[in-house]
């Protein structure tokens, strides 16, 4: 990693506050770009093509993510997903490596939903240290998490992406005992030599992708791996997948207009709450509610781009039935809503004749909430 991976900087943000402390916008930027990243990841990448169970014209490629550690001894299929690969790939930057031979007795630290938990738990166990880890209101900790005394959960007071950026803020204002990950600024190229394994991959199977399909929280992935592909398959195009209740991208936005981009991302920086949040909620975690992730707000406010090509809505009802098909189809299939959520118009392409790829992030797993009102696609309550 680069020097602006550095683990804790001084000083205060681009947004004026605490969260990620002396970054500048420029870092930011760079930060959030990988093109300069070559390396390939050298353990184990598992791609699934589902044309024939689909009946396609075109390939549906699907990068296992829920097949991270396969290779290894202590995989569990369980809560396997991309987060594994993401957060071994930030603990090995030499910045990280450093505060942990000063500091043995600090704690690893992050925020997120469920599979960055269970990431960081697996890896900080691994390490012989503990951790703390940071969630948004409204989700409910389970009991055998809470009970661990390895890990320390701290639930934001506020809901959703607001929540997780307070509540991160107060803890590195606050605490010394920490060495921060901050998987939300470096996750893009922590992920982007698994993205250079999907690059080869595809070029040895003969199969030339058109479109790409992703869901984002941090971005993580789409930057990471989508960013990758497109750098190597420059006529492909790079779809972010959003259910129609919770909306981070203006659907007007026009995303080749950099004036355009602009003032949408500093309109959101400006606002960036949940305090006109209508508590309507898809259920799909760990999508963010209303507002796309800070960072990746200030890379467009500064230079006009979005890391994608195209935005499109599925409503729940889509989500939910192609869930249960994949379920049908094989168990080993039954993927979390997100990835069901890329796949409905991933499938829908390629029964146009499209070669497309999406990533499954995980085995699907039914976590409760208390955020807000959980509504289907046809503004119907269902939790």
């Amino acid at each position: 990693m680069t020097e602006q991976t550095s683990p804790n900087p001084k000083g205060r943000d681009a947004f004026g506050g605490k969260l990620e402390k002396g970054v500048s916008i420029r870092a930011i930027v760079d930060a959030l770009s990988v093109e300069n990243v070559r390396e390939a990841y050298s353990g184990l990448v598992e791609i699934s093509d589902l044309k024939e169970h689909f009946g396609t014209d075109g390939h549906i490629l699907v990068v296992r993510g829920d097949k991270a550690y396969a290779d290894k001894e202590d995989y569990d299929p369980e809560v396997a997903n991309p987060k594994f690969w993401l957060y071994e790939k930030l603990i090995q930057s030499p910045e990280v490596q450093e505060a942990l031979q000063k500091h043995p007795e600090y704690k690893l630290f992050d925020g997120g939903g469920f599979s960055s938990l269970a990431a960081l738990r697996h890896h900080a166990k691994k390490l012989g240290h503990k951790a703390v880890f940071v969630m948004s209101a409204g989700i409910v900790i389970p009991e055998d998490v809470r009970a661990d005394e390895n890990i320390e959960i701290i639930q934001a007071e506020e809901h959703g992406e607001w929540g997780y950026v307070a509540a991160q803020a107060k803890i590195l204002s606050e605490r010394k005992d920490v060495i921060p990950l901050h998987q939300a600024l470096y996750g893009a190229r922590a992920l982007a030599p698994i993205g250079n394994r999907v690059v080869e991959m595809l070029k040895e199977s003969g199969v030339e992708p058109n479109s790409t399909y992703w869901t984002i929280a941090s971005g993580a992935s789409v930057i990471g791996i989508g960013g990758k592909i497109k750098e190597a398959f420059p006529e492909v195009e790079t779809v972010v997948v959003e259910p129609d209740i919770n909306k981070t991208v203006d659907p007007s936005l026009k995303l080749s207009d950099p004036v355009a981009v602009k003032a949408f991302a500093k309109d959101q920086l400006r606002h960036y709450s949940l305090k006109n949040w209508d508590k309507k909620h898809s259920g799909i975690y760990p999508l963010h509610i209303a507002r796309q992730n800070r960072y990746m707000l200030v890379k467009s406010a500064a230079t006009g781009k979005v890391a994608f090509d195209k935005v499109v809505n599925v409503s729940m009802t889509e989500v939910e039935s192609t869930r249960k098909q994949l379920s049908q189809i094989s168990p080993e299939f039954d993927w979390t809503k997100t990835t069901a959520l890329a796949l409905v118009p991933a499938i829908q392409a390629a029964k146009k004749g499209q070669n497309v790829v999406v990533m499954s992030y995980g085995r699907f797993m039914q976590h409760e909430s208390t955020d807000g009102i959980i509504l289907d696609g046809g503004g119907r309550e269902v939790g």
